[in-house]
């Protein structure tokens, strides 16, 4: 005869079986994926530990370099775009709006491509003018976006924004003779 001891009441519970090998497997697939993942960032981001905004060249040597760069920007744009080269007062012709805009934002962006100075009181001075560069292609992309016609006035200030931003270059040792 049996006793109650010898019989179960309730079914014991057992520890679920360890699945080491499988724990182990997924852990190694993870830790290579986030490893080829980590290898692949840094190498689409060159390597830098700093992040260049906008595609932008790193500061680099000093304002006379960077006016170097923005004489050879200018003299190339002068070449590309005719309008650019004719003068002021050409560009205070509404009829010639979408080509001032064209020449004056290759301007612009020709002087992006040029590395700032490393010393921060010379690159402050050479942000000063490409903003006003900013600026310019801006009011010339307004006018040439914008459905109603130009003002006289409007084309005049566009204009002024565009010699501004020739003479800033000027004033900082830059070439921009061939940009009227």
């Amino acid at each position: 005869m049996k006793l109650l001891e010898d019989v179960p009441s309730a079914v014991a519970h057992r520890p679920p079986p360890r699945r080491t090998k499988l724990t182990l497997g997924v852990a190694a697939a993870f830790l290579l994926v986030a490893a080829v993942v980590g290898v692949m960032l840094v190498a689409s981001s060159g390597g830098s530990g700093d992040s260049a905004t906008d595609g932008e060249p790193r500061p680099s040597g000093t304002i006379a370099d960077w006016a170097a760069g923005v004489t050879d920007a200018c003299t190339t744009v002068a070449a590309e775009q005719p309008i650019m080269a004719q003068g002021p007062e050409v560009r205070l012709d509404v009829a010639n709006l979408a080509a001032v805009e064209t020449g004056t934002r290759a301007l612009v962006a020709a002087v992006h491509d040029v590395p700032l100075p490393a010393d921060e009181a010379e690159r402050a001075q050479a942000n000063a003018a490409v903003a006003v560069g900013d600026q310019a292609a801006q009011a010339w992309t307004t006018l040439t976006d914008s459905s109603a016609e130009a003002t006289p006035e409007q084309v005049a200030q566009a204009a002024e924004l565009t010699a501004g931003f020739v003479a800033g270059m000027t004033q900082l040792g830059a070439n921009c003779a061939p940009i009227g």
